[in-house]
């Protein structure tokens, strides 16, 4: 968009609006592979924002206790 913008409009034979004539999909393995390595990122990310939120809960936990643990 920057682009078109930048160095003017392109014109309807610059767009492809139609797949190509000898266009075919992709095998289903890639697509399954494409899934799989998603749903990995996306357990990646929950375990990681897990262990955040655990690793905080347990850090105020030991505040929380310190003060606890000493009369005053």
């Amino acid at each position: 968009m920057v682009g078109i913008e930048h160095w003017g409009f392109r014109r309807e034979k610059w767009c492809m609006r139609q797949k190509p004539a000898d266009w075919e999909p992709l095998p289903e393995v890639y697509r399954l592979e494409r899934e799989r390595a998603q749903q990995e990122a996306l357990d990646r990310v929950r375990i990681a924002a897990q262990a955040r939120m655990l690793a905080q809960i347990q850090a105020t936990g030991k505040r929380h206790s310190a003060q606890d643990a000493e009369p005053v």
